[in-house]
């Protein structure tokens, strides 16, 4: 039976109660981000604007298998352009390098204007990737946009760490041999991409990486031994 698109006012619905409801969640970045984004009336209506534009080109999709297929690509766009800010506000890079991300990411701008600009679009596309993620966990249900994607997002900003770790000149030994990770990085994202985008068929994979991190005893943190004071 083809189940039909939901329609872009119920999306639009659904988006906006979410926000809501994230000034009241346990999550401190959910807060963070639906607080900047309600408290200013000129940030809102635009986050609304873009939103409402994604949300229509989902509604536009006419069957429900289309318009899932939509959001999972619509939320790894989100994700990804949200890194950026993301990474500049969690990683320990200051000062020159700082400035070494940024002109490799936005060149010909600015600093401290491009500075400003990155944290609006971190803000407006957190608090759509996160209604994306309400739309397809509570609103259609799809196990995808659960472990899978929450794994995915982890592992870009692993990747994505380690990239920016190869742009800044270092002379940190471990930052260099970083980037030897990067093509091992990419090939799990890539596997994760497809579990996400066709899950009946990587139902294998999903078994085999549930199992590989499922904690064990051998992974488990073990006691510290206290040292014995020297007589």
């Amino acid at each position: 039976m083809l189940r039909h698109a939901i329609s872009h006012a119920r999306l639009m619905r659904e988006s906006t109660d979410r926000v809501q409801t994230a000034l009241k969640s346990s999550d401190n970045n959910e807060q963070m981000v639906a607080r900047r984004i309600l408290e200013n009336p000129a940030v809102w209506s635009q986050w609304e604007h873009e939103h409402s534009n994604l949300m229509r080109q989902l509604a536009n999709c006419g069957l429900r298998r289309a318009q899932v297929a939509a959001l999972k690509h619509a939320s790894f766009r989100l994700l990804h352009g949200k890194a950026l800010f993301h990474y500049l506000r969690r990683s320990e890079v200051r000062g020159r390098q700082r400035t070494q991300v940024m002109a490799h990411f936005r060149p010909g701008r600015n600093y401290e204007d491009a500075i400003v600009a990155e944290h609006n679009v971190f803000l407006r596309k957190a608090c759509s990737y996160l209604c994306a993620g309400h739309v397809g966990t509570v609103l259609i249900e799809d196990p995808s946009f659960l472990d899978p994607m929450q794994r995915y997002e982890e592992l870009y900003a692993e990747y994505f760490n380690v990239y920016c770790s190869t742009l800044v000149e270092s002379t940190n030994v471990r930052a260099v041999s970083q980037g030897a990770l990067l093509p091992l990085l990419k090939k799990q994202l890539n596997e994760y991409r497809w579990a996400i985008l066709d899950p009946r068929r990587a139902q294998p994979f999903l078994r085999r990486e549930a199992e590989l991190r499922a904690p064990t005893g051998d992974t488990q943190r073990l006691q510290v031994l206290e040292s014995r004071p020297r007589s």
